[in-house]
This record gives structure tokens, C-alpha cells and sequence, in this order.
């Protein structure tokens, strides 16, 4: 298997060889919400088309752009990085966590590592990375597409962009909201009988909701995905 490596400029401005098994991007360990989302589209339209994943996103318990002054990545951070990049259609998710990576005994670690790898084992965001994989294989997933078009409220930027992938066959929908805010959408692309779901990236836990145009997730300031599926 060998992939190409893009971590700023994007397969558009690389020429592709057909010997390619698949591309690989490298979200990193800044706050560079907008040159990842870039990163994203534009590897999942390269042509040729690769399957495509994120190889180094932001590792949990990162100092944001190396500099421990600036403070540390959160397991919020990490979940965006993962459902923006699935829901933007790559083929996998990378989980990465800054102690266990150099093996830290919890000294003094390496670019301002905190705790010990072992300890590092249980911080949440590894444990939740399960939740989406969960979640994707209990759906056709490969038949998902990302299509902002059903967003029919602002999809947002930043921390706070909002996305959107759609079965094509109408089976399903997910939107994923970042930072809890509340948005509309077109659930008319889902066939048959729909029924809604909002699912906790931190618990993989669901809830049904009515089927409705507008949405607001059960609490603000977190991370939600709704869920609309066709259940025949």
C-alpha cells in the first residue's frame, strides 16, 4: 500500500500517480479550522479519486502549535477533528494522544508532555473515537456522500462549521453540530420512513426526536450529530 502525504497545499496542486493506494493528510496540532476543512474537500475531490484519511489530526493533550503556553487540546478538539473528516468522506480517522506517541513515564516529557503513557490510555476522546466508528458501521456508510446543499441554515466556519454527509440511496443523514448550535435542514433526501436521533459523540448514546426542519441540540457549547434514518 502507498499513499501520498499532504499536510498544506491539497492533491489539487499535486499530480496524483495512478500507483497510488490511497492520500493522506495532515490536519496537525494548530487551531487551523479553515485550512483543514480545505485539506478535507479538496483531497476528497482529487482526480484521480483516492480513498483519503486524516494521518496526524490533532492528538489529544497536544500543546496547540507546539506551544504549551497557548494551552492543550481537549477531547473536543479531537472528536471535531474526527467527525469532520469522516462526514467530509475520508475513509478512516487517525486517534493520536501527545504522551503515548513518545512513550512519556511522566517526567519531564518531550514538547511539553504532561503524564505518563499509561495514564494517557484512558482519557476520553480515545475511548469516544469507538462511538463514531460504531456509528458508521451500523449505517451503509459507504454509500455516504458529504453535501452541504441540505443545510438550509448557515453552515458556520471556524470551531463552529457544521457538516453534513447523505446516503445515496436516501437512506440516511447526519449533520454534525461542533459547538452546539442549533441549524436547519432539508430531511426530505431521507426515503421511506424517517425517523430522527440525536447521538452523543462523547457517550454513543441516542435519543429520538421528532422529524422536524429546524434543530437544536440538547446542550450548548458541546458537540452533537443528528441521525436521520429511513427505518424500512
Amino acid at each position: 500500500m502507498l499513499a501520498s502525504w499532504t499536510s498544506w497545499t491539497g492533491c489539487e496542486w499535486i499530480k496524483i500517480p495512478d500507483w497510488l493506494d490511497f492520500n493522506m493528510i495532515q490536519g496537525g496540532h494548530c487551531l487551523r479550522y479553515d485550512v483543514r476543512a480545505d485539506l478535507v474537500d479538496s483531497t476528497y475531490a482529487a482526480d484521480p479519486a483516492k480513498p483519503f484519511l486524516d494521518g496526524e489530526p490533532i492528538y489529544e493533550e497536544h500543546p496547540y502549535c507546539w506551544e504549551p503556553e497557548q494551552g492543550f487540546s481537549t477531547a473536543q478538539d479531537v472528536r471535531r477533528d474526527a467527525y469532520w473528516s469522516v462526514l467530509g468522506g475520508a475513509a478512516g480517522h487517525t486517534y493520536g494522544h501527545h504522551a503515548v506517541w513518545q512513550f512519556s513515564d511522566g517526567g519531564e516529557g518531550e514538547l511539553g508532555a504532561r503524564g505518563s503513557w499509561t495514564e494517557a490510555l484512558e482519557f476520553p476522546a480515545g475511548e469516544q473515537m469507538r462511538h463514531l466508528r460504531e456509528l458508521m458501521e451500523s449505517l451503509p456508510f459507504t454509500r455516504g456522500e458529504p453535501d452541504q446543499s441540505v443545510l438550509t441554515s448557515e453552515a458556520g466556519s471556524g470551531a463552529e462549521r457544521i457538516v453534513a454527509n447523505v446516503a445515496s440511496n436516501g437512506s440516511y443523514l447526519l449533520v454534525y453540530t461542533p459547538a452546539g448550535q442549533g441549524f436547519s435542514v432539508d430531511t426530505s433526501v431521507v426515503t421511506g420512513s424517517p425517523k430522527a436521533y440525536w447521538f452523543n459523540p462523547r457517550t454513543g448514546e441516542f435519543d429520538e426526536v421528532e422529524v422536524a426542519e429546524k434543530y437544536s441540540p440538547p446542550t450548548s457549547d458541546e458537540d452533537w450529530l443528528l441521525l436521520v434514518e429511513d427505518t424500512a
